[in-house]
């Protein structure tokens, strides 16, 4: 079983971007499949909502009928200290890691920049586009 942790910006990404766009098709893709387990931070859902109370609060049902029907797992963010990582990554960084999720998909380059250059291997950090990449080598 592969876990694939979703960063806050790639769930809203696909909550309000295209049809067609990567984080929309990755999370379309993930959802229901038996062989990948799909999981999030509880910062992460927080992050989400926040956001979607602030900016469109009328896809505040969408995000929840999304929430109780895609079997997303949602862990809790410690507050572990990884190095390398800035201070408001890090509760999601240390989720992703303590899921112990293979892939940790972010929109944010900035992250992926610096969890390579904290030599983090696991989860791999990748962009939407990447992730989906990985998925059909996989096959």
């Amino acid at each position: 079983m592969i876990v694939v942790f979703l960063d806050s910006n790639v769930l809203l990404s696909s909550l309000i971007g295209s049809a067609h766009s990567p984080p929309t098709v990755l999370v379309d893709w993930l959802v229901g499949r038996e062989d990948i387990t799909l999981a999030t931070g509880r910062c992460c859902i927080q992050e989400v909502e926040r956001n979607i109370a602030k900016k469109l609060p009328q896809a505040l049902p969408i995000w929840e009928k999304f929430l109780s029907t895609a079997s997303v797992r949602i862990d809790t963010c410690p507050r572990t200290p990884v190095t390398g990582i800035n201070a408001k990554d890090m509760p999601v960084v240390a989720a992703a890691i303590v899921t112990h999720a293979a892939y940790f998909v972010t929109g944010d380059k900035r992250l992926i920049a610096e969890m390579h250059a904290a030599k983090i291997q696991s989860p791999q950090a990748v962009t939407p586009r990447e992730m989906l990449e990985a998925l059909l080598a996989l096959g």
